[in-house]
């Protein structure tokens, strides 16, 4: 089977989006090699070049540099023509799919929160989603989404029948494993953190939370008189001016680092140098960044929301999204307890173990 993906993110930064691209097709060249009973070419489509390195060499995989003046033009015109050119079986995509279908689709919608919570979304941008996401969905043959939470939600908001919509979770890539903490110290330390640090990990945005992170950090820090750092890595997003705001008010511009974006290949070390990683967010489809830092013996503090349960299991300490003091008080036990760090560092490191980018890879080469 000739299997066509949409490949646009992988040209650009850091993002899940990306990230699942990258590990999903890491492990469809293994499965080939492995002797994966039907043998499949992949051939990745994107509109500007993908960096050298950026995917595996192998013999199943090519890749199609498609230019075109935008994206909408790209994905409406541009991708479905070189589908039918290329005479590609099924073509696998992220949110949106092309109306024109040459083959059969598959979307992959990590979750609805431009749905549920529009307040989280500028206008434009949820604008946009809800014109283009659920026609996909309704087009396509099969949907993937990445939690049985998500799946849940995409049910019950579009009405589906069950079997269209799949859940198939994913994992930590094989990067994220534990090291040399004092090695990755040097890593932190070239962000300008001086200091034992508390590191969380996503775009600036309201659904992340980051306010109450802040507020109950100023309180752990007071509750202990201990002088950690909060490490805030990912760009600035939508009303991102208020975590600014804040941290001038509680006086901490000493203590919270803001780092934006960083490469790829610090962001093990950033999670290995830290005494503990803090995610808040009020919704997730599935929420990578944790489970990354638990794959590297990280102990992690994340919200009850949605699907964070689903994905730390009893790996993480799992807190009310809302409270700023039980994240306060939860933070500082965290600070002061070497013994409680290690207890979860090391439920966090058999918890990773049981998702594998190759289980996730065969449970969508299943579907195709």
């Amino acid at each position: 089977m000739r299997i066509g993906i949409d490949g646009r993110v992988l040209s650009g930064r850091y993002t899940g989006d990306r990230t699942y691209w990258r590990n999903l097709l890491r492990s469809f060249v293994e499965a080939m090699g492995e002797g994966w009973p039907e043998q499949h070419e992949f051939v990745v489509y994107t509109r500007l070049p993908i960096p050298a390195g950026e995917l595996p060499e192998a013999p199943c995989l090519t890749q199609r540099c498609l230019p075109a003046s935008n994206d909408r033009l790209w994905t409406m015109l541009t991708f479905p023509r070189a589908l039918r050119q290329d005479g590609i079986d099924l073509a696998h995509t992220q949110y949106t799919i092309p109306m024109s279908r040459p083959c059969k689709m598959i979307t992959t919608v990590h979750d609805i929160s431009f749905r549920l919570y529009p307040e989280w979304f500028p206008r434009k941008h949820r604008m946009l989603m809800n014109l283009t996401v659920p026609p996909s969905m309704r087009h396509a043959d099969a949907v993937i989404t990445v939690s049985e939470s998500s799946q849940r939600d995409i049910l019950r908001v579009f009405g589906f029948a069950t079997d269209k919509v799949v859940a198939i979770p994913l994992a930590s890539g094989p990067e994220y494993q534990p090291g040399d903490r004092e090695a990755a110290r040097a890593t932190a330390g070239a962000l300008g953190v001086t200091k034992p640090y508390v590191i969380s990990v996503g775009v600036l945005q309201p659904r992340k939370n980051v306010p109450l992170l802040v507020e109950a950090f100023a309180r752990a820090i007071r509750q202990t008189g201990k002088t950690h750092q909060l490490l805030l890595v990912g760009k600035k997003g939508w009303q991102s001016e208020r975590i600014d705001r804040l941290i001038s008010r509680l006086d901490l511009n000493d203590s919270v680092v803001l780092a934006g974006y960083v490469p790829d290949e610090a962001l093990p070390d950033l999670y290995r140098a830290a005494d503990a990683m803090a995610f808040t967010s009020l919704y997730e489809g599935f929420g990578l960044p944790p489970l990354e830092a638990m794959a590297c013996g990280t102990p992690t503090l994340v919200s009850e929301a949605p699907a964070m349960p689903e994905v730390v299991g009893n790996g993480a300490w799992v807190l009310p999204a809302m409270d700023a003091s039980a994240w306060g008080d939860a933070l500082a036990g965290i600070m002061a307890s070497q013994e409680l760090r290690d207890k979860l560092s090391t439920a966090g490191l058999g918890r990773a173990a049981e998702l594998t980018w190759a289980e996730t890879g065969a449970s969508t080469l299943s579907l195709y």
